[in-house]
């Protein structure tokens, strides 16, 4: 029997048990999937996600942008930062060295092992593959991303999930450096949503998502149309990879009974920028942190984890829920502002590279706000 049982290899499963397997503990992952494997994701990861991650992560690095181009209905307007605000990522070779940097830990690792069912008894719970196999260990932790099995098998609700598509496009060296060094987002063209740009090593992933992705045509039409946009001469065949968005209006106790829940899994992407790897690497090292002093006796089971997500984590994200609430109804309005003010752009590349935080951009969003409709500063 093992100490822990991760459920997902993802960038959150594999950190968890990597730094789990450091502390000595016998940790087994269940991957329903063969790695290398293919990941719809930007692949961006903010500065403020390196102390988060294996020191070797530079051999991962696919770009590193300086410049953040913010674009609206009357145009754009680039930000440059003195350092890269996001580093670029190919999930599929970024997720396998992270699962075999768990693996070098001392986790084992098993692949193409989907979880089937699960039951807990005795203290104990055990994991059923669809192979047949069975596997058992005191702790679980559900790391199986927005769709997987795990919050409904030990009844922790499901988050929200708004959607996004997006495709890989390889261009050519002169049309790539165009764009090695920027970003572009244009948060105008689809209700609480956004399309983007982002440079991959010689490839542009360019994408459209939404938090209500319900309320629009369909997603694939919206893509077909951006990627013109950007690439007006492009004519070959493309593939278009779909994926949720797991966010959380509300705190949810993401824990019970010896199983927890972290990354997108537990439903904390940002709801404002929609990062996703920065939560599952935060998550995944309160969750190390928590599981392994319960498993020496020094705190009370899931009540740690759940405290300290809530205490260090949710007081991030609830005033990013809070900013989505704000910008995303009156996108058009802030979207003019920006074009002609760079201060809040400044500040939220700020709170990428983890210099800043949700709360300063939210009290100098609602400033912006109130002197532009001469009124008093929003009620907090």
């Amino acid at each position: 029997m093992d100490d822990v049982i991760v459920i997902g290899a993802g960038p959150a499963g594999s950190t968890a048990a990597r730094l789990l397997a450091r502390q000595g503990f016998q940790v087994r992952v269940l991957e329903q999937s063969q790695f290398p494997r293919t990941k719809p994701c930007g692949g961006a990861i903010t500065s403020r996600a390196l102390p988060l991650l294996p020191p070797e992560f530079s051999g991962q690095v696919r770009s590193a942008p300086t410049q953040w181009t913010f674009r609206g209905r009357k145009g754009s307007r680039t930000v440059t930062t003195a350092s890269p605000y996001c580093y670029t990522v190919e999930r599929r070779s970024f997720d396998l060295w992270l699962a075999e940097q768990a693996q070098e830990a001392g986790a084992a690792v098993s692949f193409q092992q989907k979880v089937v069912s699960l039951s807990f008894d005795n203290a104990v719970y055990t994991a059923a593959t669809q192979s047949g196999e069975r596997f058992q260990a005191r702790w679980l932790i559900g790391a199986d991303g927005a769709k997987g099995v795990t919050s409904r098998l030990v009844g922790i609700p499901r988050a929200r999930n708004g959607a996004a598509v997006e495709t890989e496009i390889a261009v050519s060296s002169q049309h790539f450096a165009q764009w090695q060094d920027r970003v572009e987002i244009d948060v105008t063209r689809y209700p609480w949503g956004y399309a983007w740009v982002i440079p991959k090593g010689g490839a542009l992933n360019i994408g459209v998502g939404s938090f209500k992705a319900g309320k629009l045509p369909p997603l694939k039409d919206l893509m077909a149309a951006y990627l013109h946009q950007v690439l007006p001469d492009y004519s070959a065949p493309f593939d278009i990879l779909a994926h949720p968005l797991p966010y959380r209006t509300r705190y949810a106790p993401l824990a019970a009974d010896h199983a927890l829940l972290i990354g997108d899994a537990a439903g904390l992407m940002d709801s404002f920028s929609a990062e996703g790897i920065y939560s599952a690497l935060y998550s995944a090292h309160v969750a190390a942190e928590s599981v392994g002093l319960a498993l020496t006796g020094k705190t009370h089971g899931v009540l740690g984890y759940a405290g300290a997500i809530h205490e260090r984590f949710w007081t991030q994200l609830k005033p990013a829920v809070k900013m989505s609430r704000l910008f995303y109804p009156l996108a058009g309005f802030w979207a003019d502002w920006f074009v002609g003010h760079t201060d809040l752009l400044e500040e939220y590349l700020q709170v990428t590279q983890g210099l800043s935080s949700y709360d300063v951009l939210l009290r100098k969003t609602e400033s912006a706000l109130a002197r532009q409709l001469h009124l008093r500063p929003l009620a907090r």
